[in-house]
């Protein structure tokens, strides 16, 4: 019985039209599709679903880590918010490439701007950016991508990564099939014997 997991978050990254975005994978794959959530669910709840998954389904983020338990052969599915370029930030691509994951991955990056909602009002480390000078407030409200920077305080990085996203399931759908065409190598190898550092 081959399913898609999708990771469900509640507050903060959300994915606004998530049961839309469900739906539109059900038919599309001729799967089920299961939430999981770590606010909700224990982590080793998480992953035994994840561990049968054929495709798991979530916004950048932490809780992608979670691909390690994935089975060889299923897809990782990376989803971006608005300004934050997909090429930059590659730790779960990476992961999904080493050497034994024999994982596939795919990323979508939202583009319209008015498919996302912002949080200026919130701490400055989920996100807020009112505790900034007015012109670097404006400066950050029109950037159209995040520019590269060293880790994690970053005001700009962090504005557009706490972003909730409004998919564009036409968008969505198309670049997750035409990522699906290249489907990994699954040859018969022995387990791995090296530890590969992150």
């Amino acid at each position: 019985d081959e399913y898609i997991v999708v990771f469900s978050r509640s507050t903060t990254r959300l994915i606004l039209n998530e049961a839309e975005l469900i739906m539109a994978l059900a038919p599309e794959f001729q799967m089920r599709v299961v939430t999981v959530s770590l606010e909700e669910q224990s982590f080793p709840s998480i992953v035994q679903v994840i561990s049968r998954a054929s495709m798991l389904v979530s916004m950048h983020g932490a809780q992608l880590v979670t691909s390690l338990f994935l089975p060889r052969g299923a897809a990782v599915v990376e989803l971006f918010p608005y300004a934050v370029n997909s090429e930059q930030y590659t730790p779960y691509k990476t992961l999904a490439s080493l050497p034994g994951m024999d994982l596939q991955y795919v990323s979508w990056r939202n583009t319209l701007e008015e498919n996302t909602v912002t949080h200026p009002d919130r701490p400055w480390d989920q996100g807020g950016i009112t505790h900034l000078e007015k012109e670097e407030q404006e400066r950050i409200l029109s950037g159209k991508d995040v520019p590269r920077h060293l880790c994690c305080r970053n005001p700009e990085w962090l504005f557009r990564i706490y972003q909730d996203t409004l998919v564009d399931i036409p968008s969505f759908l198309e670049v997750l099939k035409e990522g699906m065409k290249i489907r990994p190598s699954l040859k018969k190898s022995k387990p791995a014997s090296t530890v590969h550092p992150g």
